[in-house]
């Protein structure tokens, strides 16, 4: 599982912002996710200017049987975002990383899966 607060203490430490002070949303449920990244595509497709595309990862959850790309797709569309791309780079472990207690396509997250959307030019 992934703990999103520790993984981003970097990111917050480059622009000056406490880690603990960023809310996080971490839903239980597919139909709330879902919910909450329709919310992040309106805002989204309101500061993009028209032309503009977003890439947005996700991953497969829940032992890979729920790709994420499936599940943000609608969310990306309803907004009025269209959808140019969705890229998979399905990774190979090495030894070293076995060391870490990750298994070849068994384990945690095995793939990145980035979707890329367009906002409609005028």
């Amino acid at each position: 599982m992934v703990d999103y607060a520790s993984d981003n203490w970097l990111r917050c430490w480059f622009i000056g912002t406490d880690p603990a002070s960023v809310a996080l949303t971490v839903p239980k449920k597919l139909e709330d996710w879902q919910t909450a990244m329709t919310t992040v595509f309106r805002e989204l497709f309101r500061v993009l200017r028209p032309g503009g595309f977003v890439a947005f990862e996700v991953g497969e959850v829940r032992g890979g049987r729920i790709k994420l790309e499936e599940a943000v797709l609608p969310c990306g569309v309803e907004v009025g975002l269209e959808p140019v791309l969705v890229l998979i780079n399905d990774q190979k472990f090495t030894k070293t990383a076995n060391g870490w207690g990750v298994d070849n396509n068994f384990k945690g997250t095995n793939t990145n899966r980035v979707v890329v959307f367009r906002k409609a030019a005028l």
